[in-house]
């Protein structure tokens, strides 16, 4: 046979095996020679264990014996006595020393002068009752036991050794084998042969439906033949509607993972999904970030690898002993936030779920400071009125002048308890939504004279003398439909900011600008406000109409706090309860707040 020849044939093998026929015969075959085999060694290894078992039984009766009968002797009468007795024809005695070294051998062409010292059944002898022991002699070719055990003479201590050749085991063995290879070659045959006649009557449709599948695979139409016996016309029936089933499932569970994944995607809070062994199976939008990571792909990286978060890492150690754990995080990167972390253990994995509680932490650390604040504002005018009334009470016969100047001083600091009263009532009542502005409550406002009063109002302000005042309106009027004291209010509070805050920077000094200006689109009226005053802190920017949040200015060495933090909270309210939208657009040079209200619509 050429070499071709030879890889060609080599190559159909492999190509016969690869398929399900090779495997059906190759499957055939082995299991029958998987049974003989086994079998054989079955047998085998009963036989031996049978043989070991009773030269076991006998070399223990002899060393039991041996060991009744040269219990008082010594040495030399041990050895007389052995050779003169026989108590095993089969066996071979030897008597060794604790050296190891031999001393006398029942068949001594057989043995070896030598030490066995170093052997592990001689040492297991000189600490164990008894030490038994089968092997296979390579040399001889057949199996060996062998019994070793201490007896104590009257002057010293001897190591008896049994040995005995299991020359049956062998032969026995050897007839075994060619029995059962002769079975093993009859009934391979037989299997070939089976495996044949299974592959003609099942296969050959089988291959039909495999070709169907792959079609299906691709894509492509095809139909199911129902030819065949019933069980594989039952099967073809069976997968045809499975084929349509998958389909349709399949289609349903891509549209079902697809809207999953937007929703977590979207959602505003923090979803890790972890395996058993640690590795980020899911990790959405929104936890990249709260946590300040950089953009990229972190499926199957490892959790604590990815995560720098000390206490994140804390809380995944903690629910390897609990179900559930929840912590709460700080992360300090750009801007400092807040984080609340709840995590629980699944059945193969971990679920983090993190929200970002920055806005309700600085909330109430706000209402704590404003609480704070606000009962030292109160304290400050109820101390003076305490103050100058005591006075009047203490001197009935004071100057007019005097007491004209206690009472102004009672009046003005009633007026400050006074609105800071109202402010917090109005404010409760907007953001309760107990002063809801209704249509019913609305009517036609103009911005032109609400911004004209309030310009000459706020220009007559002794605080407001130095500040120069830049009104723009080119309107002769800008109507609204709205209720004309909250509008009001709402504008008077941003005047009244730019007010207080150029004066803190400017003091009794000239250089003091406020611009007030109108102008209008389609659908709305924009007022613009603005003053070069102070300006509002970087870190007030994103949430400067929030309550509570107020503006400071340093005066000297010390940094003092204006207002109360109210005004532009009551403003926002105000402004978006009429559908308009108040907006910070420049924090400082020059400070610039952008009010928008929706024009009225004329009636048809």
């Amino acid at each position: 046979m050429k070499l071709s020849d030879i890889e060609a044939t080599g190559s159909a093998v492999a190509s016969m095996m690869k398929s399900i026929k090779g495997q059906i015969v190759f499957f055939t075959v082995f299991l029958v020679l998987l049974t003989i085999c086994s079998s054989w060694y079955l047998s085998s290894k009963a036989f031996q264990n049978s043989l070991i078992n009773q030269a076991f039984e006998e070399q223990s009766l002899t060393l039991e014996n041996i060991e009744k009968s040269i219990a008082m002797l010594n040495r030399s009468e041990v050895i007389r006595f052995l050779i003169q007795k026989n108590f095993a024809n089969s066996d071979r005695i030897s008597l060794y020393d604790l050296t190891g070294k031999i001393i006398w051998d029942s068949k001594p062409e057989e043995a070896k002068i030598e030490y066995l010292s170093g052997s592990a059944d001689f040492q297991r002898a000189l600490k164990e009752p008894l030490v038994f022991d089968s092997i296979y002699n390579k040399a001889k070719r057949t199996y060996l036991t062998h019994m070793l055990k201490k007896i104590s003479l009257s002057d010293e201590e001897l190591i008896v050794v049994l040995s005995r050749s299991l020359n049956l085991l062998t032969s026995v063995k050897g007839g075994l084998n060619l029995y059962f290879f002769l079975l093993m070659l009859s009934l391979s045959f037989f299997a070939v042969l089976l495996s044949h006649f299974i592959i003609r009557k099942i296969l050959t449709p089988l291959e039909e439906l495999s070709g169907v599948a792959s079609k299906l695979a691709e894509g492509k139409e095809a139909r199911f033949s129902l030819i065949g016996p019933p069980e594989i016309s039952n099967l073809a029936r069976t997968l045809r509607e499975m084929a349509e089933n998958l389909q349709n499932t399949l289609k349903l569970l891509n549209q079902q993972r697809n809207n999953l994944k937007q929703l977590i995607d979207y959602l505003p809070a923090g979803v890790i999904l972890i395996d058993s062994e640690g590795k980020i199976l899911y990790l959405n939008k929104s936890t990249i970030d709260m946590l300040d990571m950089a953009q990229g792909d972190y499926i199957n990286k490892l959790f604590i690898g990815v995560i720098g978060l000390p206490k994140l890492i804390e809380l995944y150690d903690e629910l390897k002993e609990r179900s559930e754990a929840e912590s709460t995080i700080e992360v300090t990167n750009h801007n400092k936030r807040f984080l609340n972390c709840k995590a629980k253990r699944l059945e193969k994995g971990y679920l983090f779920l993190i929200t970002d509680t920055t806005d309700q932490k600085q909330m109430e650390i706000a209402r704590r400071n404003f609480i704070a604040d606000a009962s030292h504002e109160f304290q400050t005018p109820l101390t003076v009125i305490k103050a100058a009334t005591e006075i009047l009470a203490c001197n009935p016969d004071m100057e007019a002048s005097e007491r004209e100047k206690l009472l102004q001083k009672i009046a003005e600091q009633q007026d400050r308890l006074s609105k800071l009263v109202d402010d917090l009532l109005y404010l409760a009542k907007l953001e309760s939504q107990q002063m809801t502005i209704t249509k019913g409550e609305r009517e036609t406002v103009d911005i032109v004279s609400i911004l004209k009063d309030l310009a000459s109002e706020y220009k007559g302000y002794p605080q407001a003398r130095h500040i120069e005042w830049k009104v723009d309106i080119p309107f002769s009027c800008a109507t609204i439909e709205a209720s004309y004291d909250a509008i009001k209010k709402a504008l008077g509070n941003i005047i009244d900011n730019a007010v207080k805050y150029t004066q803190q920077k400017f003091k009794d000094q000239k250089g003091g600008l406020i611009c007030i200006s109108l102008d209008e689109n389609k659908n709305f009226w924009h007022v613009s406000i603005s003053d070069n005053g102070v300006g509002v802190p970087s870190n007030m920017t994103e949430d400067i109409f929030a309550r509570f949040k107020r503006g400071s200015f340093k005066t000297g060495y010390r940094e003092k706090s204006a207002g109360y933090g109210l005004g532009l909270a009551i403003a926002k309210n105000i402004i978006e309860g009429h559908g308009g939208i108040i907006e910070l657009k420049s924090p400082i040079n020059p400070t610039t707040f952008l009010v928008s209200l929706p024009k009225l619509r004329k009636k048809d």
